[in-house]
Protein backbone atom coordinates (compact mmCIF):
# COMPACT_ATOMS: atom_id res chain seq x y z
CA UNK A 1 0.00 0.00 0.00
CA UNK A 2 1.43 3.44 -0.70
CA UNK A 3 2.02 5.98 1.71
CA UNK A 4 -1.14 8.47 2.22
CA UNK A 5 0.10 12.04 1.98
CA UNK A 6 -2.32 14.42 3.14
CA UNK A 7 -1.60 17.70 2.54
CA UNK A 8 -1.51 16.50 -1.33
CA UNK A 9 -4.09 15.69 -4.01
CA UNK A 10 -2.64 12.05 -4.92
CA UNK A 11 -4.58 12.46 -8.26
CA UNK A 12 -5.01 9.28 -10.02
CA UNK A 13 -7.18 10.73 -13.29
CA UNK A 14 -5.18 11.51 -16.45
CA UNK A 15 -3.07 15.11 -17.28
CA UNK A 16 -6.56 17.33 -16.46
CA UNK A 17 -6.48 20.96 -17.62
CA UNK A 18 -9.94 23.06 -17.30
CA UNK A 19 -11.23 24.57 -20.58
CA UNK A 20 -9.53 27.59 -21.69
CA UNK A 21 -7.07 27.26 -18.13
CA UNK A 22 -3.56 26.99 -17.67
CA UNK A 23 -4.44 25.22 -14.54
CA UNK A 24 -3.41 21.77 -14.87
CA UNK A 25 -2.31 18.38 -12.41
CA UNK A 26 0.62 16.55 -13.56
CA UNK A 27 0.99 12.59 -11.66
CA UNK A 28 4.28 12.60 -10.99
CA UNK A 29 6.33 9.33 -10.10
CA UNK A 30 8.67 9.38 -6.81
CA UNK A 31 10.38 7.51 -4.08
CA UNK A 32 12.64 8.63 -1.43
CA UNK A 33 15.67 9.82 -2.52
CA UNK A 34 17.21 11.44 0.60
CA UNK A 35 18.36 14.69 1.06
CA UNK A 36 16.87 15.24 -2.52
CA UNK A 37 13.10 14.40 -1.59
CA UNK A 38 11.80 12.73 1.06
CA UNK A 39 9.14 12.23 3.55
CA UNK A 40 9.18 14.15 7.02
CA UNK A 41 5.98 14.41 9.08
CA UNK A 42 3.78 12.92 6.13
CA UNK A 43 5.03 15.22 4.17
CA UNK A 44 7.47 15.39 0.99
CA UNK A 45 10.45 17.81 1.31
CA UNK A 46 14.16 17.74 -0.23
CA UNK A 47 15.53 20.38 -2.88
CA UNK A 48 14.49 18.44 -5.44
CA UNK A 49 11.13 18.41 -4.28
CA UNK A 50 11.32 22.08 -4.00
CA UNK A 51 12.57 22.52 -7.42
CA UNK A 52 9.93 20.47 -8.75
CA UNK A 53 7.39 22.87 -6.96
CA UNK A 54 8.22 25.88 -7.73
CA UNK A 55 8.64 24.75 -11.85
CA UNK A 56 4.97 23.53 -11.94
CA UNK A 57 3.88 27.20 -10.17
CA UNK A 58 5.77 29.15 -12.64
CA UNK A 59 4.53 26.96 -15.43
CA UNK A 60 0.95 27.25 -14.17
CA UNK A 61 0.60 23.74 -12.62
CA UNK A 62 0.06 21.53 -9.98
CA UNK A 63 1.64 18.05 -9.30
CA UNK A 64 0.00 15.13 -7.35
CA UNK A 65 3.33 12.60 -5.83
CA UNK A 66 2.50 9.27 -6.31
CA UNK A 67 5.06 6.44 -5.14
CA UNK A 68 6.43 4.19 -6.97
CA UNK A 69 10.00 2.55 -7.33
CA UNK A 70 11.50 3.99 -10.39
CA UNK A 71 11.58 0.90 -12.89
CA UNK A 72 7.82 0.81 -12.37
CA UNK A 73 7.58 4.61 -12.46
CA UNK A 74 9.85 4.08 -15.90
CA UNK A 75 6.35 1.54 -17.41
CA UNK A 76 3.70 3.53 -15.86
CA UNK A 77 5.30 6.77 -17.89
CA UNK A 78 5.28 4.87 -20.91
CA UNK A 79 1.45 3.74 -20.55
CA UNK A 80 0.71 7.25 -19.91
CA UNK A 81 -0.32 6.17 -16.40
CA UNK A 82 2.18 8.77 -15.16
CA UNK A 83 3.10 12.28 -16.32
CA UNK A 84 6.42 13.29 -14.85
CA UNK A 85 9.68 12.04 -13.70
CA UNK A 86 12.43 13.68 -12.60
CA UNK A 87 16.12 13.50 -12.33
CA UNK A 88 16.31 11.90 -15.34
CA UNK A 89 19.25 11.73 -18.39
CA UNK A 90 18.32 11.78 -21.68
CA UNK A 91 19.06 8.59 -23.59
CA UNK A 92 17.90 7.83 -27.60
CA UNK A 93 16.27 4.76 -25.71
CA UNK A 94 13.70 7.05 -23.56
CA UNK A 95 13.14 9.27 -26.49
CA UNK A 96 11.05 6.47 -27.44
CA UNK A 97 8.49 6.87 -25.05
CA UNK A 98 9.30 10.14 -23.40
CA UNK A 99 9.45 13.68 -24.05
CA UNK A 100 12.26 15.43 -22.60
CA UNK A 101 12.87 19.37 -20.74
CA UNK A 102 15.45 21.47 -21.19
CA UNK A 103 18.23 20.28 -18.45
CA UNK A 104 17.12 22.35 -14.87
CA UNK A 105 20.44 21.08 -13.14
CA UNK A 106 23.59 19.03 -13.15
CA UNK A 107 24.69 15.90 -11.37
CA UNK A 108 27.77 14.53 -10.79
CA UNK A 109 28.11 10.93 -9.94
CA UNK A 110 31.01 9.13 -7.40
CA UNK A 111 32.06 5.41 -6.84
CA UNK A 112 31.45 4.67 -3.02
CA UNK A 113 33.25 1.55 -1.26
CA UNK A 114 33.84 0.72 2.33
CA UNK A 115 35.66 2.53 4.38
CA UNK A 116 39.51 2.13 4.78
CA UNK A 117 40.82 3.82 8.42
CA UNK A 118 43.30 6.42 7.28
CA UNK A 119 43.21 5.45 3.64
CA UNK A 120 44.56 8.69 1.84
CA UNK A 121 42.17 10.93 0.35
CA UNK A 122 41.78 10.43 -3.86
CA UNK A 123 39.91 12.92 -6.34
CA UNK A 124 39.52 10.23 -9.05
CA UNK A 125 39.90 7.13 -10.25
CA UNK A 126 39.10 5.12 -13.48
CA UNK A 127 35.86 2.82 -12.82
CA UNK A 128 36.83 0.95 -16.16
CA UNK A 129 39.68 0.43 -14.39
CA UNK A 130 38.79 -0.47 -10.78
CA UNK A 131 35.72 -2.67 -12.69
CA UNK A 132 38.14 -5.02 -14.24
CA UNK A 133 40.99 -4.78 -11.13
CA UNK A 134 40.04 -8.27 -8.69
CA UNK A 135 39.46 -7.85 -5.54
CA UNK A 136 42.57 -8.80 -2.96
CA UNK A 137 41.34 -12.31 -2.95
CA UNK A 138 41.09 -12.50 -6.42
CA UNK A 139 37.58 -12.84 -7.44
CA UNK A 140 36.06 -10.81 -9.74
CA UNK A 141 34.35 -7.08 -8.01
CA UNK A 142 30.79 -6.41 -7.81
CA UNK A 143 28.58 -3.22 -8.44
CA UNK A 144 25.54 -2.37 -7.12
CA UNK A 145 22.93 -0.97 -9.53
CA UNK A 146 19.86 0.27 -9.17
CA UNK A 147 16.72 -1.40 -11.45
CA UNK A 148 16.37 0.92 -14.63
CA UNK A 149 18.79 3.65 -13.71
CA UNK A 150 20.40 5.26 -16.65
CA UNK A 151 24.33 6.20 -15.41
CA UNK A 152 24.47 8.94 -18.08
CA UNK A 153 26.00 9.03 -21.69
CA UNK A 154 29.63 8.72 -20.65
CA UNK A 155 29.01 6.20 -17.58
CA UNK A 156 26.55 3.56 -19.02
CA UNK A 157 28.86 2.09 -21.39
CA UNK A 158 31.61 0.69 -18.67
CA UNK A 159 28.84 0.28 -16.40
CA UNK A 160 27.20 -2.44 -18.84
CA UNK A 161 30.32 -3.34 -20.69
CA UNK A 162 30.21 -7.28 -21.28
CA UNK A 163 33.43 -7.10 -21.45
CA UNK A 164 34.02 -6.17 -18.29
CA UNK A 165 35.08 -8.71 -15.25
CA UNK A 166 33.20 -7.19 -12.77
CA UNK A 167 29.76 -8.51 -11.58
CA UNK A 168 26.65 -6.43 -11.16
CA UNK A 169 23.69 -6.81 -8.76
CA UNK A 170 20.26 -4.93 -9.27
CA UNK A 171 19.07 -3.03 -6.22
CA UNK A 172 15.58 -1.41 -6.38
CA UNK A 173 16.58 2.04 -4.51
CA UNK A 174 19.32 3.42 -2.91
CA UNK A 175 19.50 2.31 0.48
CA UNK A 176 19.66 -1.21 -1.06
CA UNK A 177 23.02 -0.15 -2.24
CA UNK A 178 24.14 0.37 1.44
CA UNK A 179 22.90 -2.68 3.16
CA UNK A 180 24.42 -5.17 0.41
CA UNK A 181 27.47 -2.95 0.77
CA UNK A 182 27.34 -3.51 4.19
CA UNK A 183 26.98 -7.39 4.21
CA UNK A 184 29.96 -7.69 1.58
CA UNK A 185 27.52 -8.64 -1.33
CA UNK A 186 28.80 -5.43 -3.27
CA UNK A 187 32.27 -3.65 -3.45
CA UNK A 188 31.24 -0.62 -4.51
CA UNK A 189 28.66 1.52 -5.93
CA UNK A 190 27.54 4.73 -8.16
CA UNK A 191 25.43 7.76 -6.51
CA UNK A 192 24.56 10.59 -7.04
CA UNK A 193 27.20 13.09 -5.26
CA UNK A 194 24.79 14.83 -2.83
CA UNK A 195 22.88 11.92 -2.47
CA UNK A 196 25.96 10.00 -1.17
CA UNK A 197 27.31 12.79 0.88
CA UNK A 198 23.88 12.07 2.80
CA UNK A 199 24.80 9.26 3.13
CA UNK A 200 28.03 9.29 4.35
CA UNK A 201 27.05 11.40 7.43
CA UNK A 202 24.39 9.32 8.47
CA UNK A 203 26.40 5.63 8.10
CA UNK A 204 27.05 3.91 10.58
CA UNK A 205 29.78 2.30 8.47
CA UNK A 206 32.55 4.17 7.14
CA UNK A 207 32.53 4.96 3.38
CA UNK A 208 34.28 7.14 0.89
CA UNK A 209 33.51 8.27 -2.21
CA UNK A 210 35.84 8.99 -5.20
CA UNK A 211 35.32 11.24 -7.94
CA UNK A 212 35.22 8.97 -11.50
CA UNK A 213 37.83 10.16 -14.34
CA UNK A 214 35.20 9.11 -17.39
CA UNK A 215 32.92 11.22 -15.79
CA UNK A 216 31.81 14.90 -15.89
CA UNK A 217 28.91 16.60 -14.65
CA UNK A 218 25.42 15.01 -16.12
CA UNK A 219 22.31 17.02 -17.60
CA UNK A 220 19.54 16.83 -15.71
CA UNK A 221 15.85 16.18 -17.22
CA UNK A 222 11.97 16.71 -16.39
CA UNK A 223 10.96 13.62 -18.25
CA UNK A 224 6.99 13.55 -19.65
CA UNK A 225 5.16 11.21 -20.91
CA UNK A 226 4.24 11.36 -24.52
CA UNK A 227 0.74 11.30 -23.79
CA UNK A 228 1.53 14.38 -22.38
CA UNK A 229 1.18 17.68 -25.14
CA UNK A 230 4.23 19.43 -26.14
CA UNK A 231 2.85 22.20 -25.36
CA UNK A 232 3.30 21.34 -21.68
CA UNK A 233 6.68 20.82 -21.95
CA UNK A 234 7.18 24.02 -23.40
CA UNK A 235 6.08 26.00 -20.40
CA UNK A 236 7.93 23.86 -17.90
CA UNK A 237 11.24 25.13 -20.31
CA UNK A 238 10.19 28.66 -19.89
CA UNK A 239 10.11 28.40 -16.18
CA UNK A 240 13.46 26.83 -16.13
CA UNK A 241 14.36 29.21 -18.19
CA UNK A 242 13.46 32.27 -15.36
CA UNK A 243 14.95 30.18 -12.63
CA UNK A 244 17.94 32.02 -11.46
CA UNK A 245 21.15 29.83 -11.82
Amino acid sequence: MKKALPLLALLCAPLVCAANSTDCHLRVGWEEWYPLIYQQNEQLVGSEYSELQALAHDAGYTLAFIEEPWARALQKLKQGRLDLLYGASHSLEREAFARFSQPYRVEEMVLVIAGVPSAPPVANLSLRQWLNEPRADGRPRTLGVIRGFYYGEELEPIVRDPQATAQRLEVRWDQQLLDVLARGRIDGYLLEDSVARAMQRESTQPLQSFGVSEHTEEPMHLMFSRAVPESVVQRFNAAIARRPR
